[in-house]
């Protein structure tokens, strides 16, 4: 059976990202050189979540944009981290049946579901 190991962001705003994700979802960060890249990488439920800077940033203009889904002890808190680390908040928030949802730009502009635990 498969599983997930890790997965890669190409992150432009290196900074904000590992504060925001490190704040946001309680994730240490550690440097790792990656083939001679300077790269941040932090762990999350088991999975390895790697920052990989882009080099140049005319790359920044075309790359990928990735939309994870973070179960979430309080909403509210990561959509304030989000804001206080340049991203935003996508949308309203939905709150049904005792649980509540919302999504977010982190500081590089990806999506990310939130949940309620």
């Amino acid at each position: 059976m498969a599983k997930i190991s890790s997965i890669a962001f190409r992150v432009h705003n290196m900074d904000a990202m590992v504060a925001f994700y490190s704040e946001a979802f309680h994730m240490e960060f550690r440097e790792v050189d990656t083939y001679g890249i300077r790269s941040q990488f932090g762990d999350v439920g088991g999975i390895t979540l790697k920052f990989v800077p882009i080099r140049e940033s005319d790359d920044f203009k075309s790359f990928p944009i990735h939309q994870p889904g973070f179960v979430v002890t309080d909403v509210e808190t990561v959509i304030e981290l989000a804001r206080k680390h340049g991203g935003s908040q996508e949308g309203q928030t939905v709150r049904a049946e005792g649980k509540t949802q919302a999504a977010v730009r982190d500081p590089d502009g990806n999506t990310i579901e939130l949940y309620s635990a």
